[in-house]
């Protein structure tokens, strides 16, 4: 039984700033080892405030995510030879300061590809968490930069 009381896992100040020079190599890595695979994805400001604002959100978390589920044989053959197949996806998640993803109710319905809630939906929504996906992809999406970055 835990008789200390627990404190605050995260402050809201997690995350550095990193250099040029180390980001570029470290994206050239990630492009290298994926040849051909997304680069990138953003987000826009609307959903990112949107999560951030719920109540005792302090930051965010970003999770992996591919929209192709891999069969038995799949799973067992990539824990040898992984590579990735499907669409990658980022779903973001809000995080208190306890570290806790915030998500939604299981029975919460979110209509597909929609940040815009109706009034029936948001009185819902002000109690319960919302997760965020459907980014832009790099490359394959609109405004895709030519930089450093995406190896240009």
């Amino acid at each position: 039984m835990e008789t200390q009381e627990r404190t605050a896992v995260l402050t809201g100040r997690e995350g550095a700033e990193i250099d040029i020079k180390v980001a570029t190599e470290w994206t050239r890595n990630q492009r290298e080892r994926n040849p051909g695979g997304v680069i990138s994805q953003f987000f826009g400001r609307e959903l990112l405030t949107k999560i951030l604002q719920q109540p005792d959100c302090i930051g965010l978390r970003f999770y992996y995510a591919n929209s192709k589920p891999a069969s038995g044989w799949q799973r067992f053959v990539n824990k040898c030879f992984p590579r990735s197949e499907g669409e990658v996806h980022l779903i973001i998640s809000g995080v208190t300061k306890e570290g806790m993803d915030q998500l939604p109710q299981p029975d919460t319905h979110i209509e597909a590809f929609s940040l815009k809630t109706s009034s029936a939906t948001s009185s819902s929504s002000s109690t319960s968490a919302i997760l965020g996906e459907q980014s832009v992809p790099c490359p394959g999406g609109a405004g895709c930069p030519q930089n450093t970055l995406t190896g240009a």
